[in-house]
């Protein structure tokens, strides 16, 4: 065979591989003498069949396996005598069929991974955030404990912050109504009216899930008050028919309950396993010392990321970065529709959405390139017990048996290469994080 290359871009390459009539003639003989050991004739015993019957009653067989034989070293004989880094093939040929005894010519177009230097990926220096815990952190985290078991008393007053309010309320915009405006999203819901709700008066947690004015509005507001409040609706608002808009809010209270945190005592400790205070204590540290470890670990994989990524510039292959950007897209989509954001608000912002989505796939996917070929350099390789695991992982993730997701993943191979790679890269993340010279924060700045 003889192979040709032609640049077609920096990063895509055209291959002419011209097969001799003698090779595929060879080829033929190879495949007729499989075929024919299987074959099963009448009136001849296994493998005893002349090849003029075998030919003639196995001629499509012959024909179809001739053809995936031949494309199979074409394949191979390009990638072999091409010195370059083949990503992926983008097209390989257009229905040849190959004849015994009629030179061929097949025309197969390649995406590459173009040379690049690679950056001193040893001893990168890395500066994780401290993972000491202090003695106030572990008393907000048992009152954070506290609050998740506190008991609600009605009382007779005005709200006060972190009380608890039940309320209804009705928002209007230009004097309309803001409820129809906000279709059947759930999510939505809360921007138009509620006949009876519960809200943690003027507290940053509530005011995420709640509209913000209302939340600070019922501070001071006892049973039985009204009070009207406004709020302006950002630009970004998944509703373009509220952008920019202000909203009349008409609240009623209805009942004013106060959060009641328990005592440390006997019953609270049992209620979460401890026998005393001190051991919950100890509790408590060990876990925010592991949060904060993993927080660390985090940092540092990072901030090796971003230095690799920023001392290294080379062209992507084109195939891996219209890929890489439809994955993007369909992870913002997925996650902004789960905010609530309509699937019509994408199609009028597609062109925006596409180009953020190809710029994150472009930085994601250097990364992984340059990840992979320090997985080269130092031989890192992906072993059965990395994957199996990983697996286990993710199906317990997702609350599906084991034997269920790998179902799945046999149906769907380019999922398995994903995850696949994402371990690859995790094993090299690894090695270069235990590579990597840490220095304290302090240290950094001084």
């Amino acid at each position: 065979m003889n192979v040709t290359a032609n640049d077609i871009s920096e990063t895509r390459k055209n291959l002419l591989v011209t097969v001799s009539g003698e090779e595929i003639a060879s080829e033929e003989k190879t495949v007729l003498k499989t075929i024919a050991k299987q074959a099963r004739v009448p009136g001849f015993r296994p493998g005893k069949a002349p090849e003029n019957v075998i030919r003639q009653r196995y001629r499509r067989e012959i024909g179809e396996e001739l053809n995936r034989a031949v494309s199979r070293k074409v394949y191979q004989q390009a990638l072999e005598d091409s010195d370059f880094d083949v990503y992926s093939v983008v097209k390989f040929g257009e229905g040849e069929t190959f004849k015994p005894g009629e030179e061929t010519t097949v025309e197969i177009t390649v995406d590459v991974t173009p040379p690049f230097e690679l950056p001193p990926y040893k001893g990168i220096q890395t500066t994780p955030p401290s993972t000491e815990v202090s003695d106030k952190e572990v008393d907000e985290a048992i009152e954070r404990l506290r609050r998740e078991r506190a008991d609600f008393t009605v009382v007779e007053r005005a709200a006060g912050q972190g009380d608890y309010v039940r309320l209804g309320y009705e928002g209007t915009v230009d004097g309309e109504p803001i409820e129809p405006k906000l279709g059947d999203e759930p999510r939505l819901r809360v921007w138009g009216k509620a006949e009876s709700t519960w809200e943690e008066a003027g507290t940053d947690e509530a005011k995420q899930y709640g509209v913000p004015a209302i939340v600070d509005g019922i501070v001071g507001m006892a049973a039985g008050d009204e009070k009207t409040v406004e709020h302006t609706f950002p630009e970004d608002f998944p509703v373009e028919d509220l952008r920019g808009k202000t909203a009349q809010y008409a609240v009623k209270v209805e009942e004013v309950r106060e959060r009641r945190l328990p005592e440390l005592d006997e019953t609270f400790l049992k209620s979460v396993q401890v026998e005393s205070v001190e051991e919950l204590k100890d509790r408590v540290l060990t876990d925010l010392e592991t949060a904060k470890k993993r927080e660390a670990e985090n940092a540092k994989r990072q901030q090796i990321v971003d230095f690799l990524s920023q001392r290294v510039e080379f062209a992507l292959p084109e195939s891996a970065v219209e890929s890489e950007t439809q994955n993007v897209m369909g992870r913002i989509m997925v996650e902004n529709m789960q905010r609530g954001i309509k699937e019509e608000e994408f199609e009028k912002n597609k062109e925006a959405l596409h180009g953020q989505s190809e710029q994150i796939a472009r930085r994601d996917l250097k990364v992984q390139l340059i990840l992979t070929r320090i997985a080269k350099e130092e031989e890192i390789k992906l072993e059965e017990e990395d994957l199996q695991q990983a697996i286990m992982a993710m199906a317990s993730r997702q609350r599906t048996p084991v034997e269920e997701f790998v179902r799945e993943l046999q149906k769907d191979r380019s999922k398995l290469l994903r995850i696949q790679r994402q371990v690859l890269f995790g094993k090299t993340l690894d090695f270069l994080v235990k590579e990597s010279k840490v220095s304290e924060a302090n240290d950094a700045a001084s």
